[in-house]
């Protein structure tokens, strides 16, 4: 780097914060320009974060556990940023919702917002998510209108685990580039997004109405499995659309009920299996996805599994 003063990085963290301050202290640092909700008790919620702040953007790799944060109007009002924010999936599972768009996000998956409308973003599951910070004008020079992919969840693909790679290793190395050698990385960092973004077999969301309706119904249902009264009607009304196209939509999965129950029975699932909720009680699961009834639950599982809950517990030692 022939002495060239390396960019600016730091290192967040609630590792030493006490823990009943832990979530007040990260919504008061890295979540500052969002309002932010824990999904369990504040007092166990931990997180950490690699910041880089170049010239033309801001690199972040995170840990959290789970929570939901917005972007509401009047912070939109004070601060006035209209970055682009993209984040890739590295560990569990997320959503968002912008505007009419949104979609659950998955290992793998990207996920684009604008900070210039209003948005919500989570995770109901600790997760690990590489995000990428975009200055407007960078993103239309060098990948395309932001109103065209904004809201918008991009599949994982061919292409996106080569960008996944690039971002993954952009993000190991970033503390020892300076500002001259982080420009180029990040150039081609849009060049492979602008590659996935505007793949030549990609059918246009907008020729894929039942297809985009489904996808935002997903993250708002993701985003509200814990309610037990969580229903068609309830959807309808958020989504403000007909039960008619709510129905058609969700035709292929059996209706829309049948998807509720089944993102429902998965959340417990990978819970219940999960090495990392092995602490969970069965019926602290079973209430975090919205039932009340544990001989309901039960059943329910084992007509989609094949097992009780208790059955797919992890193997101890």
């Amino acid at each position: 780097m022939s002495g060239a003063p390396v960019i600016f990085t730091s290192i967040q963290s609630t590792h030493r914060v006490e823990p009943k301050r832990a979530f007040d202290y990260w919504r008061s640092t890295a979540l500052a320009r969002v309002d932010a909700t824990p999904l369990e008790s504040e007092t166990g919620f931990a997180a950490s974060r690699l910041l880089a702040v170049f010239d033309h953007g801001m690199l972040m790799r995170t840990r959290s556990s789970p929570l939901v944060v917005e972007r509401q109007p009047q912070q939109i009002r004070r601060d006035g940023h209209d970055d682009v924010c993209l984040s890739l999936i590295v560990g569990g599972c997320g959503h968002q919702e912008q505007g009419n768009r949104g979609g659950i996000i998955g290992v793998g998956d990207i996920g684009l917002v604008s900070l210039d409308r209003p948005f919500v973003l989570g995770a109901r599951e600790p997760y690990e998510e590489l995000r990428l910070n975009i200055p407007r004008p960078l993103f239309l020079a060098h990948v395309g209108p932001v109103e065209e992919v904004a809201g918008r969840r991009f599949p994982a693909s061919a292409l996106g685990d080569l960008f996944a790679s690039y971002l993954g290793t952009f993000a190991a190395t970033v503390e020892r580039m300076s500002e001259a050698e982080a420009a180029p990385a990040l150039e081609g960092a849009l060049h492979l997004l602008r590659g996935i973004l505007q793949h030549p077999g990609e059918r246009r969301e907008a020729d894929l109405s039942a297809t985009a309706l489904r996808s935002l119904a997903q993250a708002y249902i993701e985003r509200r499995l814990h309610d037990p009264d969580l229903g068609p009607a309830g959807l309808c009304a958020a989504l403000r659309v007909s039960r008619t196209r709510l129905y058609a939509a969700f035709a292929a999965e059996g209706g829309i009920a049948a998807a509720i129950r089944d993102a429902r029975l998965d959340r417990a699932h990978r819970r219940l299996s999960s090495a990392a909720g092995d602490a969970d009680t069965i019926a602290g699961v079973m209430k975090a996805c919205g039932y009340v009834d544990a001989a309901s639950f039960s059943r329910a599982f084992r007509r989609r599994f094949g097992l009780a809950p208790r059955d797919v517990r992890p193997t101890r030692r």
